[in-house]
């Protein structure tokens, strides 16, 4: 009976051990295969007036710095934390 258990403890081990080789494998394959629809990272700025972060392609650029275009934005109260 101990010879049973010990094989099949040892099967168990050996399926385990493959078992996560090959998820460690699926992962890598997932690093390596960007996502090719997935749009590049844009720097983000900040309004000079109302303080909103805004990506920089949305941004308006003025002679003080960037501005977000929107036309509530003097409005707005700039909170600093």
């Amino acid at each position: 009976m101990g010879k049973v258990i010990f094989w099949l403890v040892v099967i168990f081990a050996v399926l385990f051990a493959l078992r996560l080789w090959n998820a460690a494998k699926v992962r890598a394959g997932r690093k390596d295969a960007a996502e090719p629809g997935a749009p590049p990272a844009t720097a983000m700025i900040e309004c000079v007036d109302c303080g909103v972060f805004l990506p920089r392609t949305d941004a308006m650029t003025t002679p003080s710095g960037y501005r977000c275009g929107d036309p509530a934005c003097p409005n707005r109260k700039r909170s600093k934390a």
